[in-house]
Formats: structure tokens, C-alpha cells, sequence
């Protein structure tokens, strides 16, 4: 009999793999142990020898995967804005891609479910939402030192309420892929973000 070659990043990878597209759809308390091992087509033994329990999972898939999508989706993009109408096209198109499952999707869920009750889980969701607030923030300090964003506005608030924003817009466009509630949040959200411009 031949023995299954032994390699564990990539099975740690598989189970990270599967951890996350049922977190992000199920959820931390709808994700099963189970349904992870089968959608990585491994064994417990083999998520066990990796992770001791489903919070610590959960922890390493929120550092390792959902921090790093958020980042690439949400905050790395900002880097390269220089106006006022770029931020605005780039909160439209994101508005318009936003769908059950993804990562915005997954951050919000999970915050939302494991902020009491896996106060560890919670805290790393929290660190997720700061940086992203963060990102925004830096680049709305960047809007007012090239003066296209007006000089009142005070960027910690202003990336509060937009993060705060685009995570209600998740849970509202959840149950449907109808485009209307999609766009309606983009509109708005262009409307608002129209305020900000320097005059």
C-alpha cells in the first residue's frame, strides 16, 4: 500500500482554503468542523494536526486570509488615489461587487457573530475593521494636503462612517443579487462622498 505523500503547508493551505468559503458563507456558528474536512477532502486528524479547534481555525483564517482580501479589496487601492473622483468611482464599483460571500460580506458576519461571544475572534475582526479605517483615513489626510478634499473635513470620522457604510451595504444587498439595492447605495454613497470636495 502507498503511503500519501506528506505535505503540510499545502494541507494547511486546503484546510485554510475550505475554512474560508464556509465561514464566509455559513458563518463562524453555521461552519461545522465536517463540512471543512470534506471540502478539503482531508480527515480531522489532519485539520487537528494542524489547528486544535474551530476558534483557533477561525483565528489563523482571519489573520492569514480575510485581513489580506480586505487589504487587497478595500485599503491597497486607496494607495494610488489622487482625487476626489477616483475615490468616488472606486466606492461605486465596489458598491456594485459587493455579494453574500465575499470577504466585506465574511467581516461583517463574523463580526457581528463573534464579537461577545469569541471575544479572541472578535478582537482580530476589530483589528481588520481599524486598518481598513485607517486606509481611508490616510488617504483622506493625503485629499486635504493636495486640496481636493476640503480642509474641515476630519478624516477619522469621515473613514468611520464610510467603513461603516460599505458594511451595511453588505448586509443590505445579502438576500438578493437584484442590482437596484446596489446601486442605490452607490448613489448615495457618491452623493455623500461629493460633499467632501474642496471648494
Amino acid at each position: 500500500m502507498k503511503q500519501r505523500e506528506k505535505r503540510p503547508a499545502r494541507t494547511r493551505q486546503a484546510i485554510l482554503d475550505a475554512a474560508a468559503a464556509e465561514f464566509s458563507l455559513h458563518g463562524y456558528a453555521g461552519t461545522g468542523l465536517g463540512a471543512i474536512v470534506a471540502r478539503a477532502d482531508l480527515t480531522k486528524g489532519a485539520l487537528f494536526h494542524h489547528f486544535p479547534d474551530k476558534q483557533s481555525l477561525a483565528a489563523a483564517w482571519i489573520g492569514e486570509h480575510l485581513a489580506d482580501s480586505i487589504n487587497e479589496m478595500w485599503v491597497a487601492p486607496l494607495q494610488a488615489m489622487g482625487s476626489l473622483d477616483a475615490l468616488r468611482t472606486f466606492c461605486r464599483t465596489r458598491c456594485l461587487e459587493l455579494r453574500p460571500g465575499d470577504a466585506t460580506s465574511a467581516l461583517v458576519a463574523l463580526t457581528a457573530e463573534t464579537t461577545v461571544s469569541a471575544p479572541v475572534l472578535g478582537a482580530a475582526l476589530t483589528g481588520v475593521l481599524a486598518a481598513w479605517r485607517e486606509g481611508v483615513a490616510g488617504l483622506l489626510e493625503r485629499g486635504k494636503a493636495g486640496a481636493w478634499i476640503h480642509r474641515s473635513i476630519q478624516p477619522a470620522v469621515e473613514a468611520g462612517f464610510l467603513v461603516a457604510a460599505f458594511c451595511g451595504f453588505s448586509v443590505t444587498t445579502q438576500g438578493s443579487e437584484d442590482e437596484g439595492p446596489r446601486r442605490a447605495c452607490a448613489t448615495a454613497l457618491e452623493g455623500y462622498l461629493e460633499t467632501l470636495r474642496a471648494v
